[in-house]
């Protein structure tokens, strides 16, 4: 790939009429005091030493696609510190500080810079140059893309006030119009970008992949006050570590007597989409910016209840991950009966294929239905409080409150307690890491049933049962494709019990049946009041158990009944703990394992729950358990 490479200065950007476009899948401008005034020392050095030329390193620019202009840049690396400098150039004007660098703010009567879809930033910054305006906004702590701005110009001018001669400033100002110099790297007009994103994250530009696919999808949707509205449901989507509804306060201003819990279900812009437009008018009226830094302040959002605690959160899945899987439905709803190639999400890019969305605003919104229900049905890292003296994330379902004060709605969130749903997903997440498969047609399922009435519970873990059960032999992802277009085959319990189970596999065995049937003790278990059954929960395991030891530290040996089935490695006397627990245990005999479990304060299994409270562990028993743990699989397949 070949960059067309020059260094340039301010003043030569200013004398060829340069502009720049900051695409939608820039981040927010994110420089605080410490880097700004770091570079500004930096340039003060090098005007008191009189040096000629200050580099400022790399940029990374395309010519727009968008504008039929020649002098017209995407910015793709260095936003950062064009929009730095032109905030420098902004405060020379503020403090009528007659140098040429105020010429690098306007070009042909317009701001030199365009936000794309983010209009408030264009039009905040071109506020700031009208003279006649009364330079005042809303509280900009709710615009991502302008505090860091606004904090920026205060620090610029403070910093230009108290560090800079009275007598210097225009001189300091026409050294940094004259000496700061740009690496000017300009990539072909018609270069894939895709191409070009992948080739520039492996030089070390941070680069988001769902950033760079947000833009290719919003540029399919041509109107730009639609793409504004589009570009923010999709920032609805993408924190996953924060619940949606909280998202959704973040990028719609909503008004909070309207809005109820069932209205996230669906995007609607007669609810959120007109408070888009509302808030870009609001945006101009309030407070100054020096009052809004010293830390008065008006909340375009209604405060919550002061005994509001967020739960904090932790996805099971990346973005890029959740963008995935909401393509592979997508897919299905409009007919394309070919799966994608990979559900990796560090390979966002390469498996996403554009030309396959043909209608970008019904995928956006897709995503924003998807987002709703993954928060509502989906586990999640919680922080939850077990008793007084211990605290450990957990994974959990969550719900929504909604409470109602001074005719305003007020959201929170509720853990769930434990249920069967949750008890399942923790069995499928510890085995379907990274790619968490069965969410495909878990949230197919849950979107094609959710309409006006909430699905029962039971049939929602009735649902994730079968799919989890189809799910087992064979190609995961083929399965999990095939059961969205009806076309996948129950499986048969009995070749899968003699094939995968009653085999002498040892430590060999697939840890998912040992969790299969952790849920299962746990879904039927009949003494659930007992304190360590309430403290039982499905964790991360990885080491197989020999409950009869293979090397008994007093020498003990299984009998052998000649039968040619080696029962030590079968499953019968068999359990699935931690690296931790199973050292604990050791080569120590029956005996001795048995009181170590029964003094720890929570199960470690319940498959050991029911080895333990035989009286010895004699090969009879080892075969009857095996018999017991095949017969609760047996009657949970049959009754599907």
């Amino acid at each position: 790939m070949n960059f067309s490479t020059k260094s340039i200065n301010i003043e030569k950007i200013i004398e060829d009429n340069l502009e720049f476009v900051i695409p939608s899948y820039q981040r927010p401008y994110v420089w605080d005091d410490i880097e700004i005034r770091k570079l500004l020392e930096d340039l003060k050095t090098n005007f008191d030493i009189k040096s000629n030329e200050y580099f400022v390193g790399n940029t990374y620019v395309i010519k727009s696609l968008k504008e039929k202009k020649e002098n017209q840049y995407e910015v793709i690396d260095g936003q950062q510190r064009f929009t730095t400098f032109w905030m420098i150039s902004l405060c020379f004007k503020t403090l009528n500080i007659d140098t040429r660098l105020k010429d690098y703010l306007m070009v042909q009567g317009n701001i030199r810079f365009d936000f794309d879809i983010r209009k408030e930033v264009a039009e905040y910054l071109t506020n700031l140059l009208d003279e006649t305006a009364e330079k005042r906004i809303s509280d900009v702590s709710h615009f991502e893309f302008l505090k860091n701005i606004a904090a920026g110009i205060e620090t610029i001018k403070s910093y230009l006030k108290s560090e800079i001669l009275k007598k210097d400033l225009k001189a300091f100002g026409d050294f940094i119009n004259s000496n700061v110099i740009f690496i000017f790297n300009e990539a072909p007009r018609n270069t894939d970008l895709n191409a070009l994103f992948v080739a520039l994250g492996t030089s070390g530009i941070q680069l988001q992949q769902s950033d760079i696919l947000k833009a290719r999808v919003l540029d399919k949707i041509k109107e730009k006050d639609r793409r504004i509205i589009y570009s923010k449901i999709w920032e609805s989507c993408e924190s996953m570590s924060n619940f949606f509804e909280n998202n959704v306060k973040l990028s719609f201003s909503y008004d909070t007597k309207e809005i109820k819990e069932h209205d996230f279900k669906t995007f609607s812009p007669e609810k959120f989409g007109s408070a888009v437009q509302e808030s870009d008018e609001k945006k101009l009226e309030g407070l100054t910016i020096s009052e809004i830094i010293s830390g008065h302040k008006i909340s375009l959002f209604e405060e919550n209840n002061e005994n509001d605690v967020p739960i904090k959160c932790r996805s099971i899945i990346t973005f890029n991950l959740f963008l995935l899987h909401v393509l592979r439905i997508y897919k299905r709803l409009k007919n394309i009966n070919t799966d994608i190639d990979s559900l990796d999400g560090k390979k966002l890019l390469e498996t996403f294929k554009l030309n396959e969305i043909d209608d970008a605003a019904y995928f956006i919104e897709l995503m924003w239905r998807l987002r709703y229900l993954f928060d509502k049905y989906v586990v999640k890292w919680l922080n939850k409080e077990l008793d007084s003296y211990d605290e450990e994330e957990m994974l959990l379902i969550s719900s929504i409150n909604c409470s109602v004060k001074d005719n305003r709605c007020y959201f929170t969130r509720t853990e769930n307690e434990f249920s069967n749903l949750q008890m399942l997903q923790s069995v499928l997440y510890f085995n379907n890491i990274p790619n968490q498969i069965w969410l495909t047609p878990f949230l197919y399922y849950l979107l094609t049933n959710e309409t006006d009435n909430e699905i029962s519970s039971d049939d929602v873990l009735i649902n994730l049962e079968i799919i989890d059960n189809i799910m087992i032999p064979g190609d995961k992802k083929a399965a999990s494709w095939q059961i969205m277009w009806q076309k996948s085959s129950y499986p048969d319990i009995e070749n899968i019990i003699e094939l995968n189970l009653n085999q002498p596999f040892g430590t060999g065995f697939n840890h998912y049946w040992f969790y299969k049937l952790e849920y299962l003790l746990w879904k039927n278990w009949t003494e659930r009041d007992t304190e360590k059954f309430k403290r039982y929960r499905i964790t991360s395991k990885n080491s197989i158990e020999h409950v009869f030891p293979q090397n008994e530290e007093n020498k003990k040996v299984l009998e052998d009944e000649c039968d040619e089935m080696n029962w030590l490695d079968c499953l019968g006397n068999l359990g699935l703990l931690s690296v931790g627990q199973n050292s604990s245990y050791s080569n120590q005999d029956v005996g001795k394992k048995k009181i170590d479990f029964n003094n720890k304060s929570v199960y470690d299994s319940l498959k050991l729950v029911k080895i333990y409270s035989e009286a010895n562990w004699t090969l009879g028993e080892i075969k009857a358990h095996q018999q017991d743990m095949n017969d609760v699989l047996r009657k949970h397949y049959s009754g599907m």
